[in-house]
């Protein structure tokens, strides 16, 4: 899907939320007033016309004929800031909201949503003081507000309140009764990570291991308490990162490093290549364990074996630059590159293309390396590896 039609559908979906409070509250308004209420405004079946096909600025076009009519509809209100929020009419956007909060005769969750779609604006803007001051008065007027909770949360963790923006997950979690473990996983890894950066190991560790009691799906989780114990003791380092790779077999290649440098200070080291030789008899599609078997054999002088390995990687996902990238490597150690063919491969190893790509599969934000929370929708664990299979007719 793409982005456009993604945003339309999300519009659309607001908006039959949005027509249907505004429906009800325009007929109660409508019955109290004697009169029929802004849902006999032509412009108002209009607007939400422009909304269901994703189209905001003829949406705003419309509703705001509507508002000038109505000024008392509320729910109007409401969708017109929404609608400059998402074209970037911020300012605009704030402004409706503000009016919208002096208001006397709103209800008391008509005033936190307000307050809230109010402390969004600010958060858009770049104002986190303000958005912050906004969410918490909209708490304070509605304690179980889901619009000024979630905004709260989301405000935490772009600042890096990693704690407070857990505490807040599990208020979600708490009030809607849905299961969250894997973000709150997730936001438990970052409040591990920064324990570890300042040196408090049991704290650290204790994060890691809450992370998992909370979703064993969590793999940063497993690679943090892989790092902590992996100098004084890499049979458990190694233990935890097996563990890894059967709970989440997909994200197996993020723990290879690791694994192999633990696998080497056990005096281990053929246990890797027997790994990935397991994982390639499992998935013959794994091109990332062939990938680092062949690194490995080529670090034993075996380039040969490794060449025939990254060449069975390549048919299984031919469009990844990294793969061949390591072909050319290998044939380099095999000498069979001359001075041409080493500036090329040169060139393209310092080169700002996706070498390895991963997608995110909400907004398609696209990234070389694997990124828990995506930059650009901000959701957590939904970049995947990128493939496309061989070309029709290639094999």
């Amino acid at each position: 899907m793409t982005d456009t039609a993604l945003l339309a559908v999300l519009i659309a979906a607001a908006a039959g939320i949005l027509a249907g409070r505004a429906w009800a509250a325009s007929y109660r308004r409508g019955v109290a007033d004697g009169g029929p209420g802004f849902r006999s405004s032509p412009h108002y079946l209009q607007g939400l016309h422009h909304l269901a096909a994703g189209q905001p600025e003829p949406a705003i076009r419309e509703l705001g004929k509507v508002l000038r009519e109505h000024p008392e509809a509320t729910e109007v209100q409401h969708v017109v800031s929404h609608l400059f929020r998402e074209v970037g009419q911020v300012e605009r956007a704030i402004e409706l909201h503000r009016a919208l909060v002096e208001r006397p005769d709103l209800s008391r969750p008509e005033r936190a949503h307000a307050l809230a779609s109010l402390g969004t604006d600010y958060r858009k803007a770049g104002f986190l003081d303000r958005a912050g001051s906004a969410y918490a008065e909209a708490l304070v007027v509605d304690s179980r507000n889901l619009h000024a909770l979630a905004g709260q949360q989301k405000l935490h963790e772009e600042q890096r309140q990693w704690r407070e923006a857990y505490e807040a997950q599990a208020r979600l979690s708490r009030i809607r009764r849905t299961d969250d473990g894997l973000v709150l996983g997730h936001l438990q890894v970052e409040i591990g990570r920064e324990a570890a950066g300042r040196g408090q190991r049991p704290a650290a560790e204790q994060a890691f291991r809450t992370a998992l009691s909370l979703d064993r799906r969590v793999f940063p989780a497993h690679l943090g308490l892989a790092e902590l114990w992996l100098e004084e003791d890499p049979r458990r380092a190694a233990a935890v990162l097996e563990e890894a790779i059967a709970t989440v077999p997909e994200r197996a290649y993020l723990a290879f490093p690791l694994l192999e440098r633990a696998y080497v200070k056990s005096a281990e080291p053929s246990r890797f290549a027997a790994l990935c030789e397991r994982l390639i008899q499992q998935d013959p599609r794994d091109w990332r364990a062939r990938l680092a078997l062949a690194r490995r054999l080529r670090a034993e002088g075996r380039a040969e074996e490794a060449l025939g390995l990254l060449v069975r990687a390549v048919e299984a996902n031919p469009h990844v630059l990294l793969v061949h990238l390591e072909v050319w490597r290998t044939l380099r150690a095999r000498g069979a590159l001359g001075p041409e063919e080493e500036h090329y491969v040169a060139a393209v190893e310092q080169s700002a293309l996706y070498i390895d790509p991963h997608i995110c599969t909400v907004c398609r934000y696209r990234a070389d390396d694997m990124l828990w929370r995506c930059p650009h929708c901000h959701e957590w664990n939904t970049l995947v590896e990128e493939r496309v299979g061989p070309a029709a007719g290639s094999r």
